[in-house]
C-alpha cells in the first residue's frame, strides 16, 4: 500500500471501534499476527496526565544506556508516525505501509478501532527492530484499553483526575479503578506523587489484591533547588537531578520516572545513575509548556483537562513574566468551562480560536465563557500575532494553549511558515 492507502485503511476504522467488555478483540487481532507482544518487554503507563512526559524521561534514559528502545504514545503531535518510535526516531513511512498491509491481510472482520490497528502496527515494528524495552502509553483508561494485553515488567500510574468521564466513571475513584486495571499479578507498580488520597487508596488496594510490589514516588524525600521557565533542579532521595521542562508537575513526572528506572535497573537493565540524570535533562515533549521564543517569551501547551490547565496556570504564575496574553482553543468533549476558569486566573486577555478540530468549541462561545477578563474570537494566525505583539509591547508572555489538537495545528503551520 502507498502511504495514502495506508492512512485511508487506518482511518476507515472508527476512533473507538465497537464498545468492548474485555480484551478479546485485540487478542484475536494479535493472535492472527503471531502475538508479537509476547516477544517484547514493556513498561506500561496509565494515568490522566503525565503519561507522555514520564514515558519520555524513561525512554531517554533507556536510550542513553544503549538499550534498543520503543515508544508508543498518543495522540500524535506533528504526524501520525510520531506515535511509533524506536530510539527516538519515527517509524519510517515505508515500514508503516508494509506493516499496515500485513495487518490488513491478517486482520479478521471485526469492528476494530484506529487505536487497535495502530497498536498492532507498532508491536510488529518494535519486534522487527528487536526492541529490548518498549515504553507503552495507555490510550484511554487501562483495564479495557487495547494496550492491556501486555504483561509488563513494570506498571506505572501517573496523575489521575476527572477526564473521559463518559467512558471511565464520574468520580476519581471510578477512574482510578479503571487505570489501576493495568496492574498485573506480582509485577512491580510505581505510583506518581501528588495524587489524591482516594486515588492512592484504589491503587494500593489493587496492588495488594494481585500481590504487586508497590512503590509510591512520594515517599522518597524531595528538595527543589531551582524552578523556572527553563526547567528545574532538585534532589530526590540523595541524588541530584535536572529537567528541561518547566512546572512542578514535571518534577513529579521526573520523580516517577526515576522510580521506574531504578526498578528496571534492579531487574537487570544496565541503566546507570548517569544515564538517568542525562535522560531527565534531555527529556522534552512538544506542547508541554514548550518554549517557542524568548523575546517575548512565547509558550505552547496542550493541557486540555482540569488538571492540565491547572498545571499550566500554576507554572505561568510562578515562572512567566506578566502580563500574559493567551491564544485559547478548547474542545467540547472536555470540561472547557473549568479550563476557562483556570486560565482567566492568570491571563490578561484571551484570543479564542476554533477550526483546528471538528469538535472545537466555537470561538464566539469560548469568548463568552470568559467572564473575568477580556476575550475575543479571532482566526488562529491573527490571534497569535496579536498575543505576541501585546506581550512584546508590555514585557509579558504569549501562550497558545487549551488542546493538543490546537498545539498540533499550530506546530504544523509553523513548520509550513504560515504563522
Amino acid at each position: 500500500m502507498t502511504y495514502a492507502q495506508t492512512m485511508k485503511y487506518i482511518n476507515h476504522f472508527g476512533h473507538t471501534g465497537a464498545p468492548v467488555t474485555d480484551l478479546s478483540r485485540m487478542e484475536t487481532l494479535l493472535d492472527a499476527l503471531g502475538n508479537p507482544h509476547r516477544q517484547l518487554k514493556f513498561v506500561h503507563i496509565a494515568g490522566t496526565n503525565g503519561k507522555g512526559s514520564t514515558l519520555t524521561y524513561c525512554a531517554e534514559a533507556s536510550m542513553t544506556a544503549g538499550i534498543q528502545t520503543g515508544m508508543f504514545t498518543s495522540p500524535y503531535i506533528l504526524c501520525y508516525e510520531d506515535r511509533i518510535r524506536v530510539n527516538g526516531e519515527n517509524i519510517p513511512r515505508d515500514a508503516l505501509c508494509r506493516l499496515g498491509e500485513q495487518v490488513r491481510e491478517h486482520a479478521p472482520e471485526l469492528p476494530f478501532s484506529q487505536f487497535e490497528i495502530t497498536l498492532a502496527i507498532a508491536l510488529l515494528y518494535f519486534l522487527e527492530r528487536q526492541c529490548e524495552l518498549v515504553f507503552l502509553e495507555v490510550g484511554i483508561g487501562g483495564l479495557l484499553d487495547a494496550t492491556n494485553v501486555v504483561d509488563p515488567l513494570v506498571s506505572v500510574i501517573t496523575s489521575i483526575s476527572l477526564d473521559h468521564t463518559a467512558l471511565l466513571g464520574n468520580t476519581v475513584e471510578q477512574i482510578a479503578w479503571q487505570k489501576a486495571g493495568i496492574i498485573k499479578p506480582h509485577r512491580p507498580v510505581v505510583l506518581a506523587p501528588a495524587n489524591l488520597p482516594e486515588v492512592c487508596s484504589v491503587v494500593r488496594n489493587r496492588a495488594a489484591v494481585v500481590d504487586a510490589p508497590l512503590q509510591e514516588a512520594e515517599q522518597i524525600p524531595l528538595e527543589i533547588r531551582r524552578q523556572d521557565i527553563a526547567g528545574a533542579s532538585f534532589v530526590y532521595g540523595d541524588r541530584p537531578y535536572e529537567i528541561s521542562m518547566p512546572g512542578l508537575h514535571q518534577i513529579h513526572n521526573a520523580m516517577t520516572a526515576v522510580c521506574v528506572l531504578h526498578v528496571l535497573e534492579q531487574l537487570g537493565y544496565p541503566i546507570s545513575e548517569e544515564a538517568i540524570q542525562q535522560g531527565l535533562l534531555h527529556g522534552k515533549v512538544p506542547a508541554r509548556i514548550q518554549v517557542l521564543c524568548r523575546e517575548p517569551l512565547t509558550l505552547l501547551d496542550g493541557g486540555h483537562n482540569p488538571d492540565g490547565t491547572e498545571a499550566l496556570r500554576d507554572t505561568l504564575n510562578a515562572c512567566a513574566p506578566k502580563p500574559i496574553y493567551g491564544v485559547v482553543g478548547l474542545i467540547d468533549t472536555k470540561d472547557y468551562q473549568h479550563a476557562v476558569g483556570n486560565l482567566e486566573q492568570v491571563l490578561e486577555q484571551a484570543f479564542c480560536v476554533d477550526g483546528y478540530a471538528p469538535n472545537s468549541v466555537p470561538a464566539e462561545t469560548l469568548a463568552e465563557a470568559f467572564t473575568r477578563i477580556s476575550a475575543m474570537p479571532l482566526p488562529l494566525k491573527a490571534a497569535y500575532t496579536k498575543a505576541v505583539q501585546l506581550a512584546k509591547a508590555h514585557g509579558g508572555t504569549a501562550v497558545i494553549c487549551g488542546s493538543l489538537y490546537l498545539a498540533s495545528r499550530f506546530l504544523a503551520e509553523m513548520d509550513m511558515n504560515k504563522m
